[in-house]
């Protein structure tokens, strides 16, 4: 998220053309002032006829003011778009379409989303503005990857909170799971001389 910022001196298409071996990229557009403010949510793919672009928006972060049948109707209308080949995306908070019991501390596919997604898409693609450091958090990417399926989040470093304490803690901006179990130990960092992490992972060898 907060990939880059849109301007009409600059498409992105044009820096693709020189990659080989990439067949997809997910970037956010944004626009950057006093506050940051996000626009459009972009997979670039590759076709014989050049790069092209599918474009979609987020619908909610938190569940707070939202009705059950605004939760149900993104399960029932905009999960089917963002079924990607075997991957689905779900933006940012919107892996709190499942929900956290505090009586018995456990997940519940309470709206149908996990259910909603085809077991052929057996990556969900997670990415996120900012560490998000409440505990349900990681319960709900471990249960949503249960069935033999992959959660990747993924996110930005440097946030402040309302003390200027940095939220980023002392591991990797990424957080794996595999069929219920933490798999951040198989990703494979490559640092570079952008201080940039690049996170490889073989979703093939599970």
């Amino acid at each position: 998220m907060y990939s880059i910022v849109i301007r009409k001196s600059f498409d992105p298409c044009t820096a693709f053309n020189s990659l080989e071996n990439i067949r997809a990229i997910f970037l956010e557009e944004f626009r950057d002032g006093e506050s940051r403010e996000a626009d459009r949510y972009v997979v670039y793919y590759r076709t014989r006829e050049g790069w092209k672009e599918y474009a979609f928006n987020q619908v909610f972060g938190t569940l707070t003011g939202m009705s059950r049948k605004a939760i149900e109707d993104f399960v029932s209308n905009e999960i089917p778009k963002r079924i990607l080949g075997n991957c689905c995306v779900l933006l940012c908070g919107e892996t709190n379409g499942v929900k956290y019991s505090k009586s018995d501390k456990k997940i519940y596919d309470t709206f149908g989303l996990r259910k909603a997604i085809s077991s052929n898409a057996n990556v969900i693609l997670n990415p996120i503005h900012d560490r998000m450091t409440r505990f349900e958090m990681k319960l709900k990417r471990k249960f949503l990857s249960q069935k033999n399926r992959w959660v990747i989040s993924v996110w930005n470093k440097g946030k402040q909170d309302k003390n200027g304490k940095v939220k980023d803690g002392s591991k990797p901006a990424w957080n794996i799971f595999y069929n219920g179990n933490e798999k951040n130990d198989d990703v494979s960092i490559i640092r570079n001389n952008l201080e940039l992490e690049i996170g490889v992972l073989d979703v093939k060898g599970a």
